[in-house]
Protein backbone atom coordinates (compact mmCIF):
# COMPACT_ATOMS: atom_id res chain seq x y z
CA UNK A 1 0.00 0.00 0.00
CA UNK A 2 1.33 3.20 -0.55
CA UNK A 3 2.06 5.70 1.54
CA UNK A 4 -0.78 8.55 0.53
CA UNK A 5 -3.57 5.98 0.96
CA UNK A 6 -2.02 4.97 4.10
CA UNK A 7 -2.12 8.69 5.27
CA UNK A 8 -5.24 9.81 3.61
CA UNK A 9 -7.19 6.59 5.34
CA UNK A 10 -5.37 7.17 8.80
CA UNK A 11 -7.17 11.15 8.04
CA UNK A 12 -10.44 9.92 7.83
CA UNK A 13 -10.01 7.56 10.79
CA UNK A 14 -8.94 10.70 13.27
CA UNK A 15 -11.78 13.13 11.65
CA UNK A 16 -14.59 10.20 12.39
CA UNK A 17 -13.26 9.58 15.87
CA UNK A 18 -13.15 13.27 16.52
CA UNK A 19 -16.63 13.83 15.53
CA UNK A 20 -18.80 15.17 18.88
CA UNK A 21 -21.70 13.60 19.76
CA UNK A 22 -25.05 15.84 19.66
CA UNK A 23 -25.37 17.12 23.03
CA UNK A 24 -28.58 18.52 22.75
CA UNK A 25 -29.76 14.77 22.28
CA UNK A 26 -32.21 13.37 25.71
CA UNK A 27 -31.05 10.66 27.18
CA UNK A 28 -33.46 8.33 29.42
CA UNK A 29 -31.87 8.93 32.54
CA UNK A 30 -31.98 12.74 31.27
CA UNK A 31 -36.25 12.10 31.34
CA UNK A 32 -36.02 10.17 34.66
CA UNK A 33 -34.24 12.86 36.47
CA UNK A 34 -36.82 15.74 34.85
CA UNK A 35 -39.63 13.98 36.18
CA UNK A 36 -38.32 13.54 39.53
CA UNK A 37 -37.24 17.11 39.38
CA UNK A 38 -41.28 17.62 38.79
CA UNK A 39 -41.52 15.61 42.02
CA UNK A 40 -43.91 12.98 39.89
CA UNK A 41 -43.14 9.37 40.96
CA UNK A 42 -42.49 7.14 38.13
CA UNK A 43 -41.26 3.37 38.51
CA UNK A 44 -40.11 1.34 35.50
CA UNK A 45 -42.50 -1.56 34.43
CA UNK A 46 -40.82 -4.91 33.31
CA UNK A 47 -44.06 -6.59 32.94
CA UNK A 48 -45.32 -4.71 30.20
CA UNK A 49 -47.17 -6.75 27.69
CA UNK A 50 -45.65 -7.40 24.46
CA UNK A 51 -48.71 -7.38 23.13
CA UNK A 52 -49.81 -3.82 23.95
CA UNK A 53 -49.77 -0.88 21.16
CA UNK A 54 -47.67 1.28 23.36
CA UNK A 55 -44.70 -1.69 23.50
CA UNK A 56 -44.16 -1.96 19.87
CA UNK A 57 -40.92 -0.70 18.11
CA UNK A 58 -41.53 2.59 16.24
CA UNK A 59 -39.28 3.49 13.74
CA UNK A 60 -36.72 0.70 15.11
CA UNK A 61 -36.54 1.75 18.57
CA UNK A 62 -38.92 -0.50 21.70
CA UNK A 63 -39.87 2.27 24.44
CA UNK A 64 -38.78 1.87 28.05
CA UNK A 65 -41.66 1.52 29.93
CA UNK A 66 -42.73 3.35 33.02
CA UNK A 67 -45.84 3.53 35.62
CA UNK A 68 -47.33 6.97 36.85
CA UNK A 69 -50.52 6.83 38.96
CA UNK A 70 -50.51 2.94 37.76
CA UNK A 71 -51.11 4.40 34.52
CA UNK A 72 -48.69 3.56 31.53
CA UNK A 73 -45.84 5.75 30.14
CA UNK A 74 -44.02 4.30 27.03
CA UNK A 75 -40.95 6.43 26.37
CA UNK A 76 -38.69 6.48 23.18
CA UNK A 77 -35.32 8.08 22.94
CA UNK A 78 -34.23 8.54 19.13
CA UNK A 79 -30.68 9.26 17.95
CA UNK A 80 -32.89 12.73 16.52
CA UNK A 81 -35.76 14.67 16.36
CA UNK A 82 -35.94 13.60 12.75
CA UNK A 83 -36.17 10.17 13.68
CA UNK A 84 -38.84 11.00 16.73
CA UNK A 85 -40.81 12.63 14.21
CA UNK A 86 -41.13 9.01 11.79
CA UNK A 87 -41.41 7.16 15.19
CA UNK A 88 -44.89 9.15 15.86
CA UNK A 89 -45.57 9.00 12.07
CA UNK A 90 -45.04 5.09 12.29
CA UNK A 91 -47.32 4.96 15.12
CA UNK A 92 -50.17 7.01 13.44
CA UNK A 93 -49.81 4.73 10.23
CA UNK A 94 -50.05 1.44 13.01
CA UNK A 95 -53.12 2.44 14.66
CA UNK A 96 -55.16 4.21 12.16
CA UNK A 97 -57.89 1.90 11.87
CA UNK A 98 -57.75 0.70 15.31
CA UNK A 99 -59.99 1.95 18.12
CA UNK A 100 -57.18 2.77 20.66
CA UNK A 101 -57.66 3.40 24.63
CA UNK A 102 -57.08 7.62 25.58
CA UNK A 103 -53.53 8.95 25.97
CA UNK A 104 -51.53 11.52 25.16
CA UNK A 105 -48.54 12.04 23.28
CA UNK A 106 -45.20 14.33 24.55
CA UNK A 107 -42.60 15.28 22.37
CA UNK A 108 -39.12 16.72 23.05
CA UNK A 109 -36.25 16.82 21.21
CA UNK A 110 -35.48 13.08 20.44
CA UNK A 111 -37.85 12.04 22.78
CA UNK A 112 -41.13 10.38 22.23
CA UNK A 113 -43.57 10.11 25.39
CA UNK A 114 -47.02 8.12 25.28
CA UNK A 115 -49.08 8.29 28.84
CA UNK A 116 -51.66 5.98 28.57
CA UNK A 117 -54.31 7.39 30.61
CA UNK A 118 -57.27 5.07 29.88
CA UNK A 119 -60.27 7.23 30.84
CA UNK A 120 -63.20 9.38 29.05
CA UNK A 121 -61.16 11.92 26.69
CA UNK A 122 -63.63 14.71 27.88
CA UNK A 123 -62.33 13.95 31.55
CA UNK A 124 -59.31 16.57 32.99
CA UNK A 125 -55.76 14.11 32.20
CA UNK A 126 -53.96 13.81 35.74
CA UNK A 127 -50.09 14.99 35.92
CA UNK A 128 -50.53 16.27 32.52
CA UNK A 129 -49.60 19.81 33.44
CA UNK A 130 -47.14 18.16 35.26
CA UNK A 131 -45.48 16.21 32.31
CA UNK A 132 -45.10 18.87 30.28
CA UNK A 133 -43.28 21.45 32.79
CA UNK A 134 -40.86 18.21 33.16
CA UNK A 135 -39.98 18.09 29.19
CA UNK A 136 -40.33 22.08 28.98
CA UNK A 137 -37.81 22.06 31.77
CA UNK A 138 -35.77 19.00 29.95
CA UNK A 139 -35.75 21.03 27.03
CA UNK A 140 -34.21 24.11 28.19
CA UNK A 141 -31.84 22.39 30.06
CA UNK A 142 -30.58 21.13 26.69
CA UNK A 143 -30.79 23.94 24.44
Amino acid sequence: MNKVTLILISIVFLLASCQSINSNMITLNEVVSSFEKQQLVIKENKELSKDTIFAMKLNGVKPSSYELDGKLLSVYIYDSAKERKKGLEDFRDKTATMDIVSYNVYEVTNVLIFYVYEHDMSMEVLFDDEVKEALSKLRLENL
